[in-house]
């Protein structure tokens, strides 16, 4: 029974530390390749699309500078494929 509680206890604490153990993502240098990446389709978007990817990217940014369980690489990549759809390329 002791040797249970032990398992027991000692899987819990690894399971609640583990995600202390989890890199941060780089969320200035990210933010900064997204935009590069995004200047090549800005002269082929409308103002809205435009105003509204530059919105979408940037709540990620903050979710990711306020330090959430998020990353917003995922985010940006599909911003990027949205714009590459809408400009024909």
């Amino acid at each position: 029974m002791k040797s249970i509680s032990l398992a027991l206890l000692t899987a819990t604490l690894v399971a609640f530390s583990a995600p202390a153990f989890a890199a941060k993502p780089d969320c200035d240098a990210g933010y900064k390749d997204f935009l590069s990446k995004m200047s090549v389709y800005v002269d082929k978007m409308t103002g809205y699309e435009l105003a509204d990817a530059v919105r979408k990217s940037l709540d990620a940014y903050n979710s990711c500078a306020a330090g959430d369980n998020f990353s917003p690489h995922g985010v940006w990549d599909q911003i990027i494929n949205d714009m590459k759809t809408k400009s024909g390329k």
